[in-house]
């Protein structure tokens, strides 16, 4: 068994995306299924008032 861990610099909200993506391209070496996936949100800006 191959664990990969791969990280994309993609536009926010599109996990589900790159997901399927990568799924599909994997199914062609073997079978393949996705694990998980996270996404990390740019931080905005936080303004304490008080």
């Amino acid at each position: 068994m191959l664990i990969v861990t791969i990280q994309v610099n993609a536009p926010p909200g599109a996990a589900e995306c790159v997901k399927e993506v990568l799924g599909m391209a994997l199914e062609q070496l073997g079978d393949a299924r996705v694990v998980s996936i996270r996404e990390k949100l740019p931080e905005q800006l936080k303004l304490d008032i008080g």
